[in-house]
């Protein structure tokens, strides 16, 4: 059963309350006559709350995030030495209330493979990083992975890789980590120590394979990438580096002069008789045996299911010259697509959600032209998917076309004008599934946040903008616009950092793990998130607009974001996020019918200026501050501090 038709509100409802979110007016589910309302006195904002209009279930996944790479011991997270969590970030993890981490990563783990990754370490192979090509370790692996997860509280989400593997094996690894004892994987599991199955609900296919440096084996046209992925196919690669199965730099295709060299080419399987292998300028020749062949001939042979090239000892075939480098064209494939992925992985537990992950975005908003949802309809698969996962980065080079901020406030403004534009994106591709997806299918977020992509260079301006309040409230925000779209799962980027230090990660990185103002505000939306319940219908009438510097993404944003919830014992959760830089905000929450106890627990989290940040010396500068309210009638007149996030806790009547 569908989400919407769950609780209650049909198609049509959701998709105006999606339009209506993206457009700016905050609430799921209201309608046109709905958003007319008086503002407040002297036009102060309202935050209009009917908490008899429910939507969605509150998901307990949406402040996720993004694991930090597997290799390495995922960045020092993992102690390999003593086979546990680093000490000091498992109580930083279950204090800040992390309710999801993706694994094995992004970009770099997009030819990661599992079964290399089980097992004695003795005996786990190394890995091709996906972005660089470098070879890595193999120590967190999928077994690691979920101690990491049992330990911090956390639900396990996995990106399975696309680019080098095949629908089976992929499926092995769900049976790895969901089937019982008494079944081939389950058994193996079991003798690697973990007899009882995972039960991993969430998968998706590949990462960001639309992006023009992910494609990997699929070709440089968009829509054909596309095809490709959903269905699968061959593609054919030209004067591409060879290398090993465990390295991919330019270093791994020069030839060393040594006799007996083997390489691989990067994506197999190789169509037969379809390569041409090149030393230096010098295309050689390919021979089914290399045992007949001369001192001087210039062969090799070839396994086109491996990729692998065996080349001669000096005697038997010629030795490539040290320092040649080796080239490869070949026609790549066949391989399988998504829909292929989808109805394997399926095959060994119904229980899973496999959700695909080609949802392209350009200059703030989705790409156009045909999208995933309609390719797959057109061709009678609407149904072989569960959902799509969408990355809604506020890209600042692509969707504000600056290279740099400005200055300080820019950088703050960038991320608020950004936010809205996310939300948006998120929103359309709800409504393509709605219209061409089955009934049950939904949106997840696997990574989101406000970058400049290519390093923090281009942000001198504003160095700590990716871990400062601005972000914070950045991310509160998306989580709040999220919530009313009835986003599944989100996991923002990135759970900590390869060096020590704070940039673009949550907690930092290795051995101080300092909580980021970021995880200081999801600590604070903890107990919304994972109080149960639904969210509830809420707006902002004659809300605040911040003016800002005119961008392609506008020139004001809005100062109040917000949403709300009833959880699972009746009480009712009104998150507000004041964007602001600097004014404070008064304004009456407006309850509607809602009965509460007049008392209002309030928590608010910000710093002395939304540039604040915590760092290893100053790990408290941005805390969250607790006091108590007291609320008559159907209304609170309350003052939203400059740069904040609050959260207002209405508890229901006490029964007697």
């Amino acid at each position: 059963m569908s989400e919407t038709r769950r609780h209650g509100i049909g198609r049509r409802h959701f998709l105006y309350g999606a339009a209506a979110v993206a457009a700016g007016v905050m609430g799921t589910g209201c309608t046109p006559d709905d958003a007319q309302g008086a503002s407040g006195s002297d036009g102060e904002p309202v935050i209009a709350i009917d908490a008899q209009r429910r939507s969605f279930e509150v998901s307990p996944y949406m402040t996720g995030v993004n694991g930090a790479k597997w290799y390495d011991d995922a960045y020092g997270m993992w102690d390999s030495e003593h086979n546990r969590p680093a000490p000091g970030i498992v109580g930083k993890i279950k204090q800040s209330g992390i309710g999801m981490i993706r694994y094995p990563g992004g970009t770099s783990s997009n030819l990661f493979n599992w079964k290399g990754a089980i097992g004695p370490l003795e005996d786990r192979t190394r890995q091709v990083e996906g972005k660089q090509g470098a070879t890595v370790d193999s120590r967190f692996g999928p077994d690691e992975y979920m101690a990491f997860i049992r330990q911090v509280g956390a639900a396990p989400e996995i990106m399975a890789p696309f680019a080098n593997s095949t629908p089976e094996e992929i499926a092995d690894w769900v049976a790895y980590m969901n089937a019982p004892q008494g079944t081939k994987w389950g058994d193996l599991r079991a003798r690697n120590g973990h007899p009882e199955p995972y039960g991993v609900r969430y998968w998706e296919i590949g990462n960001e394979l639309f992006g023009k440096h992910q494609r990997y084996w699929m070709s440089a046209d968009d829509d054909k990438a596309m095809r490709q992925y959903a269905f699968g196919g061959t593609q054919r690669q030209k004067r591409q580096r060879v290398g090993t199965p465990t390295d991919h730099r330019p270093s791994a295709s020069v030839s060393d002069g040594r006799p007996n060299q083997t390489f691989t080419v990067r994506y197999p399987p190789v169509v037969p008789k379809s390569q041409t292998i090149r030393v230096g300028d010098t295309t050689w020749r390919e021979v089914a045996n290399l045992t007949s062949a001369g001192a001087d001939d210039r062969v090799y042979a070839f396994d086109p299911r491996s990729g692998t090239i065996h080349f001669g000892d000096g005697r038997h075939g010629e030795v490539p010259r040290k320092g040649a480098k080796i080239t490869a064209d070949y026609d790549s494939g066949p391989h399988a697509g998504f829909v292929d992925y989808y109805t394997k992985m399926k095959a060994v537990d119904p229980s899973i959600d496999v959700l695909a992950v080609w949802a392209p975005i350009e200059a703030g908003k989705l790409a156009g032209g045909t999208s995933f949802p309609e390719l797959l309809a057109q061709h009678g698969h609407a149904d072989k998917y569960d959902g799509m996962a969408i990355h809604p980065y506020t890209n600042f080079s692509r969707d504000l076309k600056t290279t740099s901020f400005p200055d300080k406030r820019s950088g703050h403004d960038y991320q608020m004008l950004g936010d809205a534009a996310a939300a948006k994106m998120v929103s359309d591709l709800t409504t393509q599934i709605h219209e061409h997806g089955k009934e049950e299918a939904y949106v997840a977020v696997s990574e989101c946040g406000a970058l400049f992509f290519g390093g923090e260079r281009d942000s001198g301006a504003y160095p700590q903008f990716s871990f400062a309040m601005s972000h914070a409230l950045y991310m509160a925000s998306q989580w709040a616009r999220f919530a009313d779209l009835g986003v599944r799962w989100t996991a923002s980027n990135d759970l900590i950092g390869e060096k020590p230090g704070l940039s673009r990660t949550l907690f930092g990185g290795a051995p101080s793990f300092v909580r980021t103002p970021d995880a200081i505000v999801r600590e604070q939306l903890s107990g919304f998130f994972h109080g149960g319940g639904h969210v509830v219908d809420s707006e902002v009438k004659s809300n605040a607009e911040v003016s800002t510097r005119e961008t392609p993404l506008g020139s004001s944003y809005e100062a109040l974001v917000t949403t709300a919830a009833v959880d699972k014992d009746g009480a009712l959760g009104v998150l507000v996020v004041n964007r602001s830089p600097d004014k404070d905000l008064k304004s009456r929450v407006d309850l509607g019918s809602f009965r509460h106890a007049g008392t209002v627990d309030v928590s608010v989290v910000a710093g002395t200026a939304y540039d604040d940040f915590n760092n290893a010396e100053h790990p408290d500068a941005v805390t969250i501050k607790k006091s108590h309210a007291t609320a008559k009638g159907d209304s609170l007149n309350w003052t939203f501090a400059a740069h904040s996030v609050t959260l207002l806790r209405f508890p229901p009547p006490t029964s007697h």
